[in-house]
């Protein structure tokens, strides 16, 4: 299997006026990626009032408060991908915007995390199909929504999988009570478990509602 490499480019997409380079996650990135997450999940200042914010498709700030993620948490993760190169069971892939008249100007817009999957939440008959990951952080700065980022990022999420770990399942947990989501991956081709794993208790996130809604859905289907 390919070696893992920090800030390696995986691939580059050209787009009408800009592009799209895929690369793994370094530690360089952690405050960028912290901020895109953070953005997608609890939503990102306006630049014209600082109290309003606003986050897209995946915003939880309706039923959360707390930082989404925080840098130590992240650098835990590229901890992970540096000390298991030939082996990953983490991989963080970051997605970084380049205007076709700045070339020499990259910004990260995106990200998403491939993690090995516990087998613990599977049933035999899931289990037999072999490696299975998680899909988990997948977020894209909201400024730059609506350009196919996210699409990008997960496409090639599923080909690294296959790639260094030889993923043959991939699984998402998403909020119960984000149906809109949950419907959109259905479309996608994933298929409701009917699986629920409990909302994490942890003091770093502050309910907004009733616990029983922010407990995930476990989605899944099978890499081809």
């Amino acid at each position: 299997m390919p070696i893992i490499e920090l800030g390696g480019i995986i691939e580059t997409h050209e787009r009408n006026g800009f592009s799209i380079e895929l690369c793994f996650a370094s530690y360089d990135y952690i405050d960028d990626l912290c901020n895109i997450v953070n953005w997608a999940y609890r939503g990102k200042p306006s630049a014209t009032n600082s109290k309003e914010t606003y986050s897209g498709w995946i915003g939880e700030e309706h039923l959360l408060s707390g930082t989404r993620i925080l840098p130590y948490q992240l650098k835990e993760y590229i901890d992970k991908m540096e000390q298991n190169k030939e082996n990953p069971d983490t991989i963080i892939i970051a997605a970084k915007f380049i205007n076709t008249d700045i070339p020499h100007k990259k910004e990260i817009v995106g990200c998403i995390k491939v993690e090995l999957y516990d087998s613990n939440l599977q049933p035999l008959e899931e289990k037999q199909d072999g490696t299975a990951i998680e899909i988990g952080l997948h977020a894209v700065d909201p400024d730059y929504q609506s350009k196919g980022i996210g699409t990008l990022v997960y496409n090639a999420a599923i080909r690294v999988s296959k790639e260094h770990m030889n993923a043959k399942r991939v699984y998402l947990h998403i909020i119960a009570s984000k149906t809109n989501q949950i419907d959109l991956k259905i479309r996608q081709g994933f298929i409701n478990t009917g699986r629920y794993v409990p909302f994490s208790d942890i003091d770093q996130f502050v309910p907004k509602v009733n616990r029983e809604l922010l407990k995930f859905a476990v989605l899944t289907k099978t890499i081809e």
